[in-house]
């Protein structure tokens, strides 16, 4: 069964912050992203148009994937240039995080971006498995036991030796 964790304020923060721009203004850019968890783990897909895997920071740490980037302004910026009318791309730098499953290894994450969709798949970490666990050391004749075993000679109690490998 897939999970799909979303952010409920994200569209509506997106279209307010449109709102509360002056005409010709640059607004911040947020990528949007889907966060998916099955049983293999973690998967993320985020949107990126225009920027490169240099220009990208993956972290992940203590319960929270946080990607961080830049994605520069492409129009000119001079004095003499007349302002833009409308600019409704995003540009600037940014920051998501975005709240993921506990347990997983930040060293298993496998990162990829192709035509502006970066892609990350975080594998769940193994559940450790229950194994039996021999018991070293002596009990009741466990040291008699492990030396027949091993085909010693040992003393009995009352001072005679006898091959622990051999059979009586």
């Amino acid at each position: 069964m897939t999970t799909m964790l979303v952010e409920p304020f994200a569209p509506w923060l997106r279209e307010l912050s449109q709102a509360m721009q002056t005409p010709g203004s640059v607004g911040a850019f947020v990528p949007p992203a889907d966060l998916l968890v099955d049983d293999n783990g973690v998967h993320v897909y985020m949107d990126v148009p225009g920027l490169r895997s240099e220009d990208l920071e993956i972290e992940l740490e203590n319960d929270v994937l946080t990607v961080r980037g830049e994605r520069p302004y492409p129009y000119e910026r001079d004095q003499g240039s007349a302002p833009a009318h409308r600019i409704e791309r995003g540009f600037g730098r940014f920051e998501r995080s975005l709240r993921v499953p506990g347990g997983l290894d930040p060293d298993a994450i496998e990162a990829s971006l192709s035509d502006g969709v970066l892609t990350l798949r975080i594998p769940k970490p193994q559940r450790p498995s229950a194994r039996r666990i021999e018991i070293k050391g002596e009990t009741n004749g466990g040291g008699r036991a492990q030396a027949r075993s091993e085909g010693r000679q040992e003393t009995d109690g009352g001072g005679r030796t006898e091959n622990a490998g051999a059979e009586r």
